[in-house]
């Protein structure tokens, strides 16, 4: 069986912690992404000031590295034939979602998520997309965001003074799902007892 299609929307890359959820997802075959030109220049807008070119070129040079085959490439002309949108931006992620044949996009931009839905894409929020990855494989999801967790967000204090249990981490991040995308996957985060 195919592997689902997402297309991450620029709100997803940006967000740093969202980012490293959704590509550990990612990695892990739970889903295959997509993203393009488009859709990274406006990463690049949405980062930090603070975060330096250096950083923003080695983050779009990884985000290639690891998944080649994501970045949706296409004639301009495209854009001039993509049917029941409004604007440049709607246009843009609508022709990036039906040129890779995608089954979601990955947005929580109510304009984005009619002018997706009149072209007959479904429009994932956060909190909808995580749901689905943890519904759909429960152990291989969470096996994946553990690890993800151990690599990327603990304390290096932390990692040094002790290793956290599976339940705490899964704690941890339910929180965070919690604060940051909703209860439907801070749910399905939370320990099981």
């Amino acid at each position: 069986m195919m592997p689902v299609r997402v297309v991450l929307g620029a709100t997803v890359l940006a967000r740093p912690r969202l980012r490293d959820v959704a590509l550990a997802l990612a990695e892990e075959g739970l889903y295959q992404p997509f993203w393009s030109d488009g859709i990274i220049a406006e990463v690049d807008r949405l980062l930090p000031e603070e975060l330096l070119r250096p950083a923003r070129d080695f983050l779009f040079a990884e985000l290639d590295r690891a998944f080649p085959d994501a970045r949706v490439v296409w004639p301009t002309t495209v854009l001039r034939e993509v049917p029941h949108v409004t604007g440049p931006r709607e246009a843009h992620v609508t022709s990036v979602a039906l040129l890779s044949h995608a089954d979601a996009v990955i947005t929580a931009d109510p304009a984005l998520t009619d002018a997706l839905e009149r072209s007959g894409i479904e429009a994932w929020t956060p909190d909808a997309f995580v749901t689905f990855a943890l519904d759909g494989d429960p152990t291989r999801a969470r096996n994946a965001l553990l690890r993800m967790v151990r690599r990327r967000w603990l304390p290096r204090e932390d990692a040094a003074r002790r290793e956290p249990g599976d339940d705490e981490l899964l704690a941890r991040l339910a929180g965070w799902a919690r604060r940051e995308l909703g209860a439907s996957s801070a749910d399905l985060l939370a320990p099981t007892r």
